[in-house]
Parts: C-alpha cells; sequence; structure tokens
C-alpha cells in the first residue's frame, strides 16, 4: 500500500460495505490527534511506546484512512474497529524469511503490502516465530514495510540491530518507530536491554 488518503466528505461509504476491506496500520503517535478532534482527524488507537493503530480501507486504487468524521458517521468505536481489522489481518498474513543464522539469525517481515509492521499485532504469530531466535526475541518496527525479529543472546548484535532499526526509522518515507518490543508470557511489551527478559511463550 502507498500513498493512503482520507475519503472525501461526500463519499462516506458504509461500515458493512467495507467492513471485510478494514486493515490496521501502524503509525507514529504524533499523527494521533489529541482529545478534542476534528472530523478530518485520523481515527486511531494508541498502543504501546510511541506507536498508534489506524485504519485503512483497503481495495483496488488508493487505500484510505478511516477519519474520526467516518467513524462518527459509522457509529462506532475505535475499539470495536480494531476486532474487525485484526481479523482482517490474520487473513493477510504472510511467511517470513531467513537472514543470517545462529545468535545473528533474523526473522524478516518484508512482503511490502504496506501491513508488515502491522503484524506486530498479530501475537500468536510472532510467540510461533520466537521460538526460532535464540534467547529472548526483539521485536522491531522501523517503518511499515518492514518487521524484523532477533534474539537477543548477543548483545553486540541487538545494539547493532538497534542502530539499524533506528537508521530504517529515520530514513523511510513512512516511518514507524525505532523502539524494541519482546514477548513475555505471549504478551508484547517494550524491550528493555539492561532488563534481564526471560519469554514465556504461549
Amino acid at each position: 500500500m502507498r500513498g493512503a488518503h482520507i475519503i472525501p466528505e461526500k463519499r462516506h461509504p458504509g461500515l458493512e460495505w467495507v467492513r471485510g476491506r478494514l486493515l490496521p496500520q501502524l503509525v507514529p503517535d504524533w499523527l494521533v490527534p489529541g482529545e478534542h478532534r476534528d472530523d478530518r482527524d485520523l481515527a486511531a488507537v494508541r498502543h504501546m511506546g510511541d506507536v498508534a493503530v489506524a485504519f485503512v480501507i483497503d481495495g483496488p486504487g488508493h487505500p484510505v484512512y478511516v477519519d474520526c468524521g467516518l467513524l462518527g458517521s459509522w457509529g462506532v468505536a475505535e475499539t470495536d474497529l480494531l476486532a474487525h481489522a485484526l481479523a482482517n489481518l490474520a487473513r493477510t498474513y504472510r511467511p517470513f524469511a531467513h537472514r543470517g543464522k545462529g545468535e545473528r539469525l533474523t526473522l524478516v517481515w518484508d512482503a511490502h503490502d504496506g501491513y508488515d509492521a502491522a503484524r506486530l499485532l498479530l501475537t500468536r504469530r510472532l510467540c510461533e516465530a520466537a521460538a526460532q531466535v535464540p534467547g529472548s526475541p526483539v521485536i522491531g518496527v522501523p517503518h511499515r514495510d518492514r518487521l524484523v525479529m532477533f534474539g537477543d543472546r548477543d548483545p553486540d548484535f541487538v545494539a547493532e540491530m538497534a542502530e539499524l532499526i533506528d537508521y530504517e526509522f529515520n530514513n523511510h518515507p513512512y516511518p514507524v518507530s525505532s523502539q524494541l518490543y519482546t514477548l513475555f508470557g505471549g504478551v508484547l511489551r517494550l524491550y528493555r536491554p539492561d532488563v534481564r527478559q526471560e519469554a514465556v511463550l504461549n
């Protein structure tokens, strides 16, 4: 997906018409409006750290972001929309690629469909993948076309990957975040390299 747009005010489609095409997209939280929102503001759910989940109506032509006006016309909350979007995203799951080996093994999702970073929300799939990396899993989503996972057994490799993720975040037209995540008890958390992490996967 490239260059999503906001739906023109007089062309608001009904929720039933677009329900099967709603997908989540991770965005930097500074794109999310404050408490007093205008109809043209982005409809989104704050996620974790500096990331939020926006909503896209995908399909032929230019996909469009859901704005607050459209959300209001549907009479639903962002959290209700999230459930539909996640179900649709799960059906678009793409396999990851293996890069490197041993303690430098990296799993990469880069289908370039605009939703690679959003697959961070599919924690069950991430838990299945995490069994392949050495140590606790470390996950990055520097921009919307990249999700990476690697293990933290080698601190030098973690530092190297953190630097790469930061570089990609700062040099991509659609950045998401430079922060790192991990899985603890099957739950997504922010990764803190100075705290010992034990990944307990479902």
